[in-house]
């Protein structure tokens, strides 16, 4: 595989791999009780606080001259691979195990990044990794299990998340304008007013799709990115100002989720909206630009 798409590949891993979160205490801090009343049809607050138990993982193989340490310029052995296969199906923790192909792995990340011509016109199918992908039991589990297989022959790297907080109770997120400097920011402007989320919110009410909406702010959004990286406490390191606030719909027909897309896209204090679940629905960084 050449050097420059296998490093490429490495720099774009954990976004082909994980989906995320997104995220403020309202436009000026917590909502009062007359914002309450205002924004009928919105439940202001997220949906019980019932969080996901289990996780997902990833452990990619090494390729010849792979630039992971743990590969040492060597490709995965088939006796490598059949011993972790079955150190894998016999791990309590491990609910679930299959197998990606290199082909198949190309075929998913063409689909995940359609829309990105550059990235597709530098890679193709001999730099894809193959993969076993899979199910943890518990969410305690998944940093044990990073720090158990990220050593074992013929691993070259391993990712495992918790599962997203809004998967199965939202099919779009229209994620806010946030604050300056951060990977939320619309170009030109700050965060969005409180007559744009007032806006935003009778569109998005109106719409025969709508069942449930909830918001969002950066406080919850801070702990489901934590617990998608399975980070008990994220510290004063990743504060709430990094998160945007964001709109979490609920559809009366999942299949409609285009159309309620296109009813809230370009409006003003929107930076994004997507499906749930589509890898854009939430950050996996919040980092400043």
């Amino acid at each position: 595989m050449p050097t420059v798409g296998r490093v490429l590949l490495a720099g774009v891993t954990t976004v082909a791999v994980a989906f995320g979160t997104a995220g403020a205490a309202g436009a000026a801090g917590a909502v009062d009780q007359q914002d309450r009343q205002d924004r009928q049809g919105v439940q202001v607050l997220p949906p019980p606080d019932d969080w996901p138990e289990g996780g997902t993982f990833t452990v990619f193989l090494c390729r010849d001259d792979d630039v992971w340490e743990n590969c040492r310029g060597r490709a995965t052995t088939a006796e490598q691979e059949r011993v972790l296969e079955t150190r894998l199906r016999a791990m309590p923790k491990v609910t679930e195990v299959e197998f990606e192909s290199r082909e198949e792995a190309w075929a998913n990340f063409r689909k995940q990044n359609a829309g990105n011509k550059t990235l597709l016109s530098a890679l193709q199918v001999e730099d894809m990794p193959e993969s076993f992908r899979g199910r943890l039991r518990h969410w305690d589990d998944i940093v044990p299990f990073r720090s158990e297989l990220g050593k074992a022959a013929g691993v070259s790297t391993v990712f495992s998340f918790g599962d997203f907080f809004w998967e199965d109770k939202a099919d779009v997120t229209v994620t806010l304008c946030g604050h300056k400097k951060t990977v939320y920011a619309c170009k030109g402007r700050g965060s969005a007013t409180l007559e744009e989320k007032k806006a935003i919110e009778a569109r998005l009410g109106t719409l025969e799709e709508s069942q449930n909406l909830y918001f969002e702010n950066r406080a919850h959004a801070r702990r489901v990115f934590g617990h998608v990286w399975a980070v008990k406490s994220l510290g004063s390191g990743v504060p709430e100002s990094r998160f945007p606030e964001s709109y979490h719909a609920k559809l009366v027909d999942p299949g409609r989720a285009k159309t309620v897309i296109d009813a809230v896209k370009g409006m003003a204090g929107v930076y994004e909206a997507a499906m749930v679940g589509d890898g854009r629905s939430a950050p996996v960084t919040v980092g400043t630009r």
